[in-house]
């Protein structure tokens, strides 16, 4: 199936490790769920806590929420991956765009981020009924370059919506069970970890983590692509048989954006071409069910499959556009001044006039077996608001990103061109596109 578009108008992924993919909003929509999401969901809800969880305990925050245990899965150390899974028992709803945050934190040195929306992104706060017990399980990355010393984990709660629309710092306040260990932040010091591979815990022991295979973390440079010119622009089509892509650097070694190996089963390659009036661009990517809900341009299509491009505008310093495409024939543009400003219901009013095409090979949103699809687009120049083509050897940052809707807020189910953490608009560190020459002819 082939679908032809003329984007006239145009603006991930939500956060940092706290997964900020695109410019993701996932609570008060109506996410559809495919039945391994559901499943999901399902393993995670329980009717009553595990007798057999590491770490037993009762902390409220406010009426609302009661941690009733916790637990590690794997070895905290540096350079290496483990889980922290929580037991949270709901007391009352909490209305609203509430995150769970973890953060990883050596005193006065250095912090990082894991917040995030409940089960992979797929249970948000919001719809966490009375009664339930729901099992939350982040994954934490601990960088090889860490500081030495003890570390803490730090959790809670934390209005994302309030944050993100008024910088307005709402947390729930942790009101019993604790027993000191509250910053005055409203930060609940979960454990001290002793990165050498023990956790000792806030209450004094150390505790023996759950042996798990460790996943050697793989960030590398980032990339250096070479974007050749072409003297025959191509059909924009989702074909992707012009001569320009049988010629061109194709690019296929995506990787998880926290730099683990990336996903087989969303395996990706992206190809990119430019002449004095365009920039285009090629990506194929695998996929087993394709799965999009929003038909309309400019929705929050970071909540399905959708591939995304982040370029930073040669000459404009540090202005930068996001465009977006899913499999359903949908697009996404937005022109940003800064790092996520404006916000991006504002940032996308802008008018790129690029134009895509889509090929699938399968039914998007249909049960069956589907493998994979094609985006294909022209991006003028002018559109971008430049006054003309980038010189041959004028060097800029971009990033290619995939997200499957199968875990739309969970590293698992995501790759990235140049992997850069869970922030996807930040570009420090993403991949170098150096607009070079022609393509060289045919033998």
């Amino acid at each position: 199936m082939i679908a032809s578009f003329r984007i006239v108008a145009g603006l991930t992924l939500a956060a940092a490790l706290a997964i900020v993919p695109g410019c993701r909003r996932p609570t008060g929509q109506n996410i559809v769920l495919t039945k391994d999401q559901e499943q999901q969901i399902a393993e995670n809800v329980l009717a009553a806590p595990p007798a057999t969880i590491g770490n037993k305990v009762e902390i409220k925050f406010e009426d609302k929420i009661t941690m009733v245990g916790w637990e590690f899965k794997g070895t905290p150390k540096k350079g290496e991956t483990f889980d922290l899974v929580m037991y949270f028992r709901v007391d009352q709803p909490v209305h609203g765009d509430w995150k769970v945050f973890v953060h990883l934190e050596a005193p006065g040195k250095r912090r990082q981020p894991f917040d995030h929306y409940g089960v992979g992104g797929l249970y948000p706060i919001a719809n966490w009924k009375k009664g339930e017990i729901i099992r939350d399980t982040v994954t934490i990355q601990v960088p090889g370059d860490w500081p030495d010393g003890g570390s803490q984990i730090l959790v809670g709660f934390f209005d994302w919506g309030a944050w993100s629309k008024a910088s307005q710092d709402r947390r729930l306040k942790v009101t019993g069970g604790a027993d000191g260990k509250v910053q005055g932040d409203e930060r609940l010091l979960l454990t001290t970890i002793d990165l050498g591979g023990a956790a000792a815990q806030a209450g004094g022991e150390a505790q023996a983590p759950t042996p798990r295979p460790a996943e050697a973390p793989t960030i590398t440079a980032p990339p250096t692509l070479t974007v050749p010119t072409t003297s025959s622009a191509p059909t924009i089509d989702g074909k992707l048989d012009d001569a320009v892509w049988q010629r061109g650097e194709a690019f296929a070694d995506f990787r998880r954006p926290d730099g683990q190996p990336g996903n087989v089963d969303i395996a990706t390659t992206a190809r990119f071409a430019w002449d004095a009036d365009n920039l285009y661009v090629a990506v194929t990517t695998k996929d087993a069910d394709l799965r999009n809900a929003h038909t309309a341009n400019d929705a929050t299509l970071w909540e399905g499959d959708v591939v995304e491009l982040f370029l930073q505008l040669p000459g404009k310093g540090g202005e930068y556009v996001e465009l977006q495409w899913s499999p359903n024939g949908s697009r996404f543009d937005a022109r940003f001044t800064g790092h996520r400003s404006p916000e991006w219901p504002e940032a996308a009013k802008f008018e790129s006039g690029v134009k895509h095409a889509i090929h699938t090979n399968g039914d998007v949103n249909k049960d069956g077996a589907d493998r994979g699809y094609v985006v294909e687009a022209s991006i003028p120049w002018k559109g971008l608001g430049l006054d003309a083509a980038p010189e041959p050897g004028t060097r800029t940052l971009a990033n290619v990103y995939r997200i499957d809707d199968k875990g739309t807020h969970d590293l698992a189910h995501m790759l990235a061109l140049a992997p850069v953490g869970g922030d996807f608009h930040k570009l420090d560190g993403a991949a170098t596109f150096v607009f070079a020459g022609p393509v060289a002819p045919a033998p």
